[in-house]
């Protein structure tokens, strides 16, 4: 046998492998692998599932409260911790509405015949002017609510974040 039949023969059984490795892990492999039990959707649209609209703000909501019950605040406490909880909610739908007419006005433009493309780009820098403020409000929302506990608490919520980071990266932080 020729060296380019061997060769040729090769890269087919190669192949077949390669095409039954495939098939066999978007069948029987891992959620999420291959395309394999994706959302519907998630291809065409180009996105990830996960909370959005006015969701996310009810789920960022029960993330907090489910870790700020286990530092049983006081009242006092408790009053302030409520006031950052409407802070923060009232920023989330701050957010909501301007990225959904921020939307509209990409949307918009697109539709057109001819979009003008350098307008969108002007608009996007401008909006992208505004990002250092919105991750910065909720950073100084926490820092406010982490002055308020006492010592214990302070403990608790640093003991808290050491686990996650512990977590997230496969070893507990020494």
């Amino acid at each position: 046998m020729s060296r380019p039949k061997k060769t040729i023969i090769g890269a087919l059984i190669l192949s077949l492998a390669v095409l039954v490795g495939i098939g066999a892990t978007m069948a029987f492999g891992p959620r999420g692998s291959w395309a394999r039990g994706f959302p519907p959707g998630f291809h065409g649209m180009g996105c990830h599932p996960g909370p959005h609209g006015e969701d996310v703000a009810d789920f960022i909501m029960w993330k907090m409260d489910r870790h700020v019950k286990d530092l049983n605040l006081n009242e006092a406490q408790k009053k302030e911790y409520e006031r950052i909880k409407e802070e923060t909610r009232a920023g989330i739908a701050g957010a909501i509405e301007k990225r959904k007419e921020f939307h509209g006005i990409v949307q918009a433009e697109m539709n057109k015949e001819n979009p003008d493309i350098n307008a969108l780009a002007g608009l996007m820098k401008e909006r992208a002017q505004h990002i250092p403020d919105m991750v910065s409000k909720p950073i100084d929302r926490f820092v406010d609510f982490y002055n308020l506990l006492d010592k214990d608490q302070q403990a608790r919520v640093i003991e808290m974040f050491r686990l996650r980071m512990g977590s997230a990266h496969g070893a507990p932080m020494k």
